[in-house]
């Protein structure tokens, strides 16, 4: 852990942010590089959870080095963790894409979740798998991602205590790491906070969905009524998104959410005014005085236009 950042709510995620500020100015890394790249050179030693781990082997980083330093060799490995040798090295496609690893020091510090957004336009890519949130827990996750996130869980296990009483209920804070415009002259990438993009809760938001299902379908306002009681109960994600096994049914229908960023959500619209060819840290404005670093950057502020006020701090690349 890092004590120049450990008073702060995410001290992986600002300390990443530095050192890939340095790497930049020092010319080793630049703003077309894999995202995936910039996290693991900056952060491999604080990750509990790499999901692109066939990836990373690629760009020449072995999620598993310090274990297979106690296991040996990859059958050894994966019986130790409780999972196949496929899975050693293979991309899940599971949310999210990386976990910062959680510690218990008087209260839970870090945990960090991190998902990539990459485009080579000027919208963030979609949500395919979840929606967007500030928080989410490890149940959580384990909900979302079905079989599959008994995997991430297992991986887990293997770099975080979790005996901690709190450790799969800790509601962990999320970030996303979006680029857009890779490869033209108005690329801009940013560590976002999820707080951007949540700016309903997710149970509501779930709840109006169904209520513009029903006026679309030309439902009569008094039925509407009646029905708008139920749909305050339909609000688990996990729950929506599953396939569904119907008698006498030859296929089993599965709905999927995903969600698309609107303007005001995308903090690289230009009424926002986020310079192009930056690199920028994007947090909740009440979060981000004790913050700092060494690399100089422009601190901006972006009134969001649903949620409030959040700082930016701004790096301009020259290359």
């Amino acid at each position: 852990m890092f004590p120049e950042f450990e008073s702060c709510f995410y001290p992986n995620i600002a300390k990443m942010f530095s050192k890939i500020l340095l790497l930049l100015e020092e010319k080793k890394l630049n703003l077309n590089e894999p995202l995936e790249k910039m996290i693991l050179l900056s952060s491999m030693e604080n990750l509990s959870y790499v999901d692109g781990r066939k990836t990373a082997r690629k760009l020449g980083f072995d999620f598993w080095e310090n274990l297979r330093k106690k296991y040996g060799n990859d059958e050894d490995l994966a019986r130790a963790i409780g999972i196949n040798t496929t899975s050693l090295y293979s991309d899940s496609g599971i949310f999210p894409d990386f976990i910062f690893k959680l510690e218990n020091k008087d209260r839970p510090i870090g945990g960090e979740i991190l998902e990539i957004k990459d485009s080579t336009g000027s919208s963030i890519a979609s949500f395919n798998s979840t929606l967007p949130t500030e928080f989410k827990s490890l149940a959580d996750l384990r909900k979302i991602n079905g079989v599959k996130g008994e995997l991430l869980i297992k991986v887990l296990k293997n770099f975080e205590d979790n005996r901690l009483k709190y450790w799969k209920t800790h509601k962990r804070k999320v970030f996303y790491f979006v680029r857009t415009n890779k490869g033209k002259e108005d690329i801009r990438i940013s560590l976002v906070d999820g707080a951007f993009f949540e700016t309903l809760p997710e149970k509501a938001l779930i709840s109006f969905m169904f209520e513009n299902i029903f006026r679309r379908h030309s439902v009569p306002e008094d039925i509407l009524k009646k029905a708008s009681k139920i749909f305050g109960y339909i609000t688990d994600h996990s729950r929506i998104s599953f396939s569904q096994d119907i008698p006498k049914a030859s296929i089993k229908p599965r709905l999927r959410i995903m969600a698309e960023v609107k303007k005001e959500g995308n903090p690289h619209w230009n009424a926002y005014g986020i310079p192009s060819k930056t690199f920028n840290l994007i947090v909740k404005a009440e979060e981000a005085k004790d913050l700092s670093f060494e690399t100089d950057t422009e601190i901006m502020t972006i009134d969001h236009k649903n949620n409030g006020k959040f700082v930016v701090f701004s790096y301009k690349v020259h290359q």
